[in-house]
């Protein structure tokens, strides 16, 4: 089969102890989450949704991902200093979609009011799967890496970029479990991976160009976390690399109740100064329960506090500006580089504009005459929110002619390659399954309109989960930690 196993085969009761020691593997190296059932309790954590063992990544298309990260991430970044192709994007989203428009009238309102802070760190994270629409498969597909096989972009992450932490544990979590079944890997075929450094390393730059000796790095989070471990792994990691800098957590019901804009637009939470905003928080609509939601958004943005992200970064991370990029020579007006250009666009799959138009109506008819090669993505971060197949077609023969479908856009969908793995879940018995994976780059960006002062690529994130799912979300339930095994 196509996976680190390779044709090694394990009786029963090896591969029982093998999953046992691998789940008590995971929770000493730190990969763990929260139980679902209480996930308000810090005492009931377990190991989080992992493999077994790492699945196979081509080389080429592995380093091809990281290489184009800075790339990608200077043009999100110049996008998001483009007012005009903003107001473009997002024209007839607003009109439909509540949480865009107030998120849109957070934007408009520090636009009029101006910028005190022109700086806006991103910690961002770009997923990409392998597309096998054009690969070349041998004999006996099972077992070998087939030809041909493209990168393709999911989606690009700009806000609460989750996993960077707890994925530092897998690497040494699959590094036993491959000696335990006797499988040899050469040199370099388990690249490191340590992203929760070089995004920590990211926070603590934004915080040393604030320039306040005393202030806080504030990490904007929920009321109830299951993935609380992976914001404590940064919280050390800016402990390790320097000490003097505080991390305080916060949600926004504190902030309303403690938090204060001074005639500076300084943020106090109570008596300590916040000089970087990391949200955790405050990406989807049930993050917002009332106004004062909204309001405490807007003093943080309007504040001289250096958000991570800052709503225009935040605003790019939508799957419309993802579609309007890829239209013919939007690139070349971000992107001076022709070779550049090409290796992005070499990895979009179509996108299509569900507008009240011509361009519209072609793409909602294509999608419903033809339902498995589509998927429709609403402007939302997180998993569990995509349509397919069945579900979609029905969806948007309800919505063809109401100006609701603006809220959503049309992707091509990816076939990606299956491999076989074992999947372990809390709660689940773990069994041999085919199982698809999506490569995710990790990369830090700080800079203003003019401006770019740091531009990184900081590691990876492989995702696994059952063919059977169309979702990919690790906390939603679908998805497991995995590493990459490299291969020529």
């Amino acid at each position: 089969m196509a996976s680190a196993l390779g044709s090694v085969v394990l009786s029963e009761e090896k591969l029982k102890t093998l999953i046992h020691r691998a789940k008590q593997w995971a929770l000493l190296y730190g990969v763990q989450m929260r139980k679902a059932e209480d996930p308000s309790n810090p005492a009931t954590v377990d190991f989080a949704p992992m493999t077994l063992f790492p699945s196979l990544l081509p080389r080429a298309i592995f380093e091809e991902a990281k290489s184009l990260q800075i790339h990608f991430q200077r043009l999100m970044h110049r996008a998001a200093h483009d007012h005009a192709f903003l107001v473009n994007c997002f024209k007839t989203v607003i009109q439909v979609d509540e949480f865009t428009r107030k998120m849109w009238e957070i934007y408009l309102e520090v636009q009029k009011q101006g910028l005190v802070q022109p700086l806006s760190l991103g910690l961002f994270r770009n997923d990409f799967m392998m597309d096998t629409k054009k690969a070349r498969f041998g004999k006996n597909p099972s077992h070998e890496v087939p030809d041909g096989l493209e990168l393709k972009q999911i989606e690009f992450n700009a806000i609460a970029s989750s996993f960077g932490g707890l994925i530092c544990g897998q690497l040494p979590v699959h590094r036993q479990t491959l000696a335990s079944a006797g499988v040899e890997v050469k040199d370099g075929q388990l690249p490191e991976n340590k992203p929760a450094r070089g995004l920590a390393a990211g926070l603590l730059k934004a915080w040393e160009h604030y320039n306040v000796k005393n202030a806080v790095i504030l990490f904007l989070v929920s009321q109830v976390e299951r993935n609380s471990q992976d914001q404590v792994w940064l919280e050390c990691q800016i402990f390790e690399q320097n000490p003097a800098v505080h991390v305080v957590f916060a949600t926004f019901q504190d902030l309303i109740q403690k938090g204060t804009l001074n005639e500076d637009r300084k943020l106090f939470l109570e008596y300590e100064e916040i000089a970087v905003i990391y949200f955790r928080y405050g990406y989807v609509p049930n993050n917002y329960t009332t106004e004062k939601d909204y309001n405490i958004r807007l003093t943080m943005e309007l504040s001289r506090a250096i958000k991570c992200p800052s709503i225009h970064y935040q605003l790019v991370g939508c799957k419309k500006v993802q579609q309007e990029l890829a239209r013919p020579g939007v690139l070349e007006h971000f992107i001076q580089d022709p070779s550049i250009v090409s290796r992005i666009r070499a990895t979009f799959a179509g996108q299509y504009s569900l507008d009240m138009d011509s361009e519209g109506n072609k793409a909602v008819e294509m999608a419903i005459s033809s339902p498995s090669n589509y998927v429709l993505k609403p402007q939302r971060e997180g998993g569990g929110n995509n349509l397919y197949g069945e579900e979609m077609k029905n969806y948007l023969i309800k919505i063809r002619n109401s100006e609701e479908r603006q809220a959503y856009i049309l992707m091509e969908r990816i076939h990606p390659w299956q491999q076989k793995n074992h999947l372990l879940k809390l709660g689940m018995d773990p069994s041999l399954q085919n199982v698809v994976s999506e490569i995710g780059i990790y990369g830090v960006c700080l800079g203003s309109a003019d401006q770019e002062i740091c531009n990184v690529q900081v590691g990876h994130l492989l995702r696994t989960k059952s063919s059977s799912d169309n979702e990919g979300g690790i906390v939603a339930g679908f998805a497991t930690v995995d590493t990459p095994l490299l291969v020529d």
